[in-house]
């Protein structure tokens, strides 16, 4: 490529990310991104737009405290795999808020999400809305206007007051693994929160179940049976494991568990993933309309794409010196930011073959380090913390120093992930450096890399 058309290849990104950008800021600031769980509004807002969430066909709708993306990524390929289209919701964006709406593999254009925010705006009439629940209503007049033969919902954090729940009769609900999170909106106990999100069930509506401490699944299957919904829950009635000696994933349904079924391992890293593999599995068997519906799995599994969940970067494409790149050296990235995704995090870390681990952190002032990091108290070599580029409110890396510091981590503070990074290439040995904490760091280290 001559360097006539790079620079102009160069210019036109460049103008691009300006207009992302923009739109971001414009986003915020007219609807100021807070929480206030409440359907009213929305629903209020949805009247005047003539509800456009009515008008949309084969909805699976996700609740759960972990792996809802990563759930709705399997469910995706696995449907995109036999051509089928499939637009989804999603939250939080890794880079540009077009990332949430997706249109049958597309994210929304800047235009396109722009002429709808300004609908919704003109009727909404400065009646108050939350950010969530105006680009969800955008998200159902999208969906409306470019119909698919699935939409996928996941909720924000919520259920029951989720903006997303305004849906009256979705082809099938999911409630994956439900942990400790967003206490301030859902609850102090695991079961004020499982109550909050088994409010996605619907009448007559199968529920399939992810990962559940047992009172937990006695609450969505008490909810479930008052609506007259079944359930199908992992591990009592189908079940999902790794064959280490195949190097496979062994699925069965209880109803018959000498019909044991063997797919290929996922894409996605983590023994986490292979039971949101299992509960897309599942959800993908119970929809009737669908045909050849293994060969939708065994198509689908290895195309299966989530960023920002342990997700390997290739360290060569960082914009660093490239004399401090030795290639031994492995970088990961997860977003994760509570207890039970540390825990999976950690887990699947000490099972894989030993290197020293390097963690930078940075995490929002809206969560717990002490907890996030507990998990990984005896296999980290060195605990960098950092602050993180984002509006919402985040820890300063000194106080996240201060905290790790006094749980007797060998930590320092750093101003940004670049510095961190280059401080860990330059004075230690080769090994693994993970960055987690929050979603919002995907973003800068994004723009590290070569474009």
């Amino acid at each position: 490529m001559s360097n006539q058309l790079l620079n102009a290849s160069f210019n036109r990104q460049q103008s691009i990310n300006k207009i992302e950008t923009s739109l971001e800021r414009r986003l915020e600031q007219l609807h100021p991104k807070k929480i206030d769980l409440s359907l009213d509004r929305i629903l209020n807002l949805l009247s005047k737009l003539n509800n456009p969430q009515n008008e949309i066909k084969n909805i699976i709708h996700i609740a759960g405290t972990n792996g809802k993306g990563s759930v709705l990524a399997f469910l995706r390929a696995f449907l995109k795999s036999g051509n089928y289209s499939v637009n989804t919701y999603s939250s939080p964006h890794l880079i540009n808020f077009n990332e949430r709406i997706n249109l049958n593999g597309k994210n929304i254009s800047n235009k396109y999400l722009e002429e709808i925010l300004k609908l919704c705006n003109k009727k909404n009439n400065n009646s108050p809305v939350t950010f969530f629940e105006m680009t969800t209503a955008a998200a159902f007049i999208a969906f409306k206007e470019n119909p698919a033969d699935f939409t996928i919902l996941e909720t924000g954090l919520g259920g029951r007051l989720d903006a997303t729940n305004v849906i009256k009769k979705p082809l099938i609900t999911i409630i994956n693994e439900i942990s400790i999170d967003h206490t301030n909106f859902l609850g102090n106990s695991l079961k004020q929160i499982a109550k909050e999100k088994a409010g996605i069930i619907k009448s007559k509506t199968p529920v399939i179940v992810g990962c559940q401490q047992r009172d937990i699944k006695n609450i969505i299957k008490k909810t479930a049976s008052k609506l007259n919904s079944k359930t199908f829950i992992y591990n009592d009635d189908w079940t999902i494991k790794k064959d280490t000696f195949l190097n496979k994933i062994i699925y069965s349904d209880n109803i018959n568990k000498n019909n044991k079924e063997i797919f290929l391992l996922p894409n996605l890293e983590g023994n986490h993933q292979i039971i949101n593999a299992g509960i897309a599995i599942k959800t993908i068997k119970l929809i009737k309309k669908l045909t050849y519906k293994n060969k939708l799995i065994r198509n689908g599994i290895k195309k299966v794409e989530w960023k920002g969940r342990l997700q390997k970067i290739q360290i060569k494409k960082l914009n660093i010196p490239t004399h401090l790149i030795n290639k031994k050296w492995e970088l990961w990235f997860d977003g994760g930011h509570n207890k039970s995704a540390s825990y999976a995090l950690s887990e699947t870390l000490r099972n894989w073959e030993y290197k020293d681990l390097y963690l930078i952190f940075g995490m929002l002032d809206s969560k717990d380090p002490k907890k996030f990091l507990n998990n990984f108290k005896n296999i980290i070599k060195k605990l960098i913390t950092v602050p993180i580029q984002s509006n919402s409110p985040y820890y300063s890396n000194k106080k996240l120093y201060e905290i790790a510091r006094l749980n007797e981590f060998n930590v320092e503070p750093s101003s940004s992930i670049k510095r961190a990074l280059t401080k860990i290439l330059i004075k230690e040995k080769p090994g693994r450096i993970l960055i987690c904490g929050s979603f919002y760091m995907y973003k800068e280290l994004d723009a590290l890399l070569k474009k």
